[in-house]
């Protein structure tokens, strides 16, 4: 079982990962602005909900991810707002992993079935 994994599974997980990186450094400016907007979303929070830095900025990355445990919520009508824009943004950062994750995993196994084709 794990002679089996080293030898065909942990060479098509390398050639997806690196796949992965490849298409992520196409949009690398994206993945920066979509972070600092984030970052925004998380000082705004600090300041208009009286958190501190860490709990603003858990709780943006728990809402940006759409995970949304619920354990600090919004207060204000301004900060609900912000959080509403921070799910929106985070909605399109994971999108876009997905979307990146999706032609990583394609042309791996694209390539790996055209392979078998041949032999």
């Amino acid at each position: 079982m794990l002679k089996h994994i080293i030898e065909k599974r942990l060479p098509l997980f390398v050639e997806f990962f690196s796949a992965f990186v490849r298409y992520s450094s196409y949009v690398r400016e994206v993945f920066v602005a979509l972070l600092l907007i984030l970052l925004v979303g998380a000082v705004l929070l600090w300041r208009l909900e009286s958190l501190n830095f860490g709990d603003a900025v858990y709780f943006t990355m728990i809402t940006g991810l759409t995970i949304g445990y619920g354990d600090i919520t919004p207060e204000t009508a301004l900060g609900k707002l912000v959080s509403v824009a921070i799910g929106l943004v985070g909605m399109v950062f994971v999108g876009l992993i997905i979307a990146i994750a999706t032609r990583a995993l394609n042309d791996t196994a694209k390539r790996h079935f055209d392979l078998e084709q041949d032999v």
